[in-house]
């Protein structure tokens, strides 16, 4: 009868020791198998090309013009573990345009492209666009880091601006370094679409602003079309 009651506690004992270790094999085997942080894409990076659509067709732009767009999103996780979300936000993009011309207004207050004659020396003659705008965009992620977003964009443009350096095409004799902050008859709002794609922190991007910068018969129906990398660490 000892014998058997010392067996008895001799088992549980045992259990006693071995449940908790089992436990601990479990979780080990738990955290294992966890899925690693996905992205959620908070801060995004955008480095890009533009195609100028619309541009007079007189114009040679340079082959690159290069911007950039930064985006701050909060991600709005949708129910039950499903690979949707949303993103909405505030960002800022900043837009080039290198040309063989400069822009400036005509006598009737509209804004023209006037190109630069051929014997003329000069360095560098660009436009720079900018504005700030609410992103909101629908996105998809699968577990592998595979991701895609389409959105849109509600902008406000803030600057429309020129640069020049190089000799004056009226006086040849005079070298000139202006930067020229009063373009008229600028779009106030703007909106365009974009898609980007990826995997994980990086991916490509692709935007059409569907509005002009400059309103309509007041100057040239520009476009924007960009594509380049997107990058986000967040």
């Amino acid at each position: 009868m000892k014998k058997r009651l010392a067996l008895i506690v001799l088992a549980l004992a045992s259990l006693t020791f071995v449940t908790p270790s089992f436990a601990q094999i479990k979780n080990v085997k738990k955290d294992e198998n966890k899925k690693p942080e996905i992205v959620r894409d908070r801060f995004i990076f955008d480095f890009f090309h533009t195609f100028w659509i619309g541009k007079p067709g007189e114009i040679n732009a340079n082959k690159f013009h290069p911007g950039f767009n930064f985006a701050g999103m909060y991600d709005f996780k949708l129910p039950n573990n499903v690979p949707f979300s949303f993103g909405l936000g505030l960002g800022v993009s900043y837009y080039t345009l290198y040309s063989n011309a400069t822009l400036g207004a005509d006598t009737n207050g509209v804004m023209v492209f006037t190109a630069i004659p051929e014997d003329v020396n000069y360095k560098r003659s660009k436009m720079i666009y900018t504005n700030i705008h609410i992103p909101l965009e629908f996105r998809y992620r699968h577990a592998c880091g595979f991701k895609v977003s389409l959105g849109v964009r509600l902008g406000f443009t803030t600057g429309i601006t020129t640069r020049y350096k190089g000799y004056n095409p009226l006086n040849p004799n005079e070298y000139l370094n202006i930067k020229d902050f009063n373009i008229k008859n600028k779009q106030k709002f703007d909106f365009d679409v974009y898609l980007r794609t990826g995997w994980k922190f990086i991916g490509v991007y692709f935007c059409y602003e569907v509005t002009s910068i400059f309103t309509k018969d007041k100057g040239p129906q520009l476009h924007p079309m960009s594509l380049g990398l997107t990058i986000n660490f967040f």
